[in-house]
């Protein structure tokens, strides 16, 4: 299990509300659902740390 993605989707979702949840599945390229299956690995984790440095500079 992904808890460390999973808690990507509910950091942008406290920020964001759904629409940073949208936003974070668009640039990562992993949806919610595929977060819960996948890995907790390095890649995954610097995509999504990426990703939501991105959501926060407005980028």
């Amino acid at each position: 299990m992904a808890a460390k993605l999973n808690e990507f989707y509910q950091q942008a979702a406290r920020e964001f509300g759904l629409a940073g949840r949208i936003k974070l599945a668009m640039l990562t390229k992993i949806s919610s659902e595929k977060a819960e299956a996948a890995e907790d690995s390095p890649e995954n984790i610097r995509i999504f740390e990426q990703a939501l440095e991105r959501l926060r500079s407005g980028s």
